[in-house]
């Protein structure tokens, strides 16, 4: 008897606060973007082209994310990013040679309403990979490129998340159609 009363404990607790937040509107932060109530907003959303090889990267990763299945969606939104990048030494050996390389990527985007032209949201983020400097300038080449490929990534996956979380406020927002 001890052992049924113990397993519909575990049951309870292992259950329990999965069923209970499943009916309160909770939804995770990093989950899929184009599974949630703003996916169809997502997808309305033209990603202008960005300058540079990063640029690309991340123009490219952003048009994936934010319509991954390539659906055909009428244009509502259009979104501009320009992007600032610098290079700094970070690690400073005693003969005064750089030894750590620092990438900093800067990206400013503007969500834009395509019929009223409209800014609707303007925001900045930051993202920071380092590489090692090394005698061999390939190494380094391949380190920096590394680097600007992962600060590509980061970026897309942080605008991707805000501008999930903008457009599930604004649909929040909406009042409801008139029956």
């Amino acid at each position: 008897m001890r052992g049924i009363a113990r397993r519909s404990v575990l049951l309870t607790l292992a259950l329990g606060p999965p069923l209970a937040l499943s009916g309160c509107g909770w939804a995770p932060l990093y989950g899929e973007a184009t599974s949630g109530p703003a996916s169809e907003e997502l997808r309305a959303i033209h990603v202008d082209p960005i300058p540079e090889r990063i640029g690309q990267r991340l123009a490219i990763a952003l048009r994936n994310s934010l319509n991954p299945t390539g659906e055909a969606t009428p244009e509502r939104y259009r979104l501009q990013t320009t992007l600032s990048t610098s290079l700094s030494n970070l690690g400073i050996e005693s003969q005064g040679l750089a030894s750590l390389g620092q990438l900093n990527v800067y990206a400013t985007y503007t969500l834009i309403d395509s019929k009223s032209h409209q800014s609707l949201l303007v925001n900045t983020v930051h993202v920071a990979n380092s590489f090692d400097l090394n005698p061999n300038q390939y190494s380094t080449v391949v380190g920096s490129d590394d680097a600007a490929v992962r600060s590509a990534a980061e970026l897309n996956q942080e605008i991707v998340t805000r501008l999930a979380l903008f457009m599930e406020r604004r649909l929040a927002e909406k009042p409801p159609a008139p029956s």
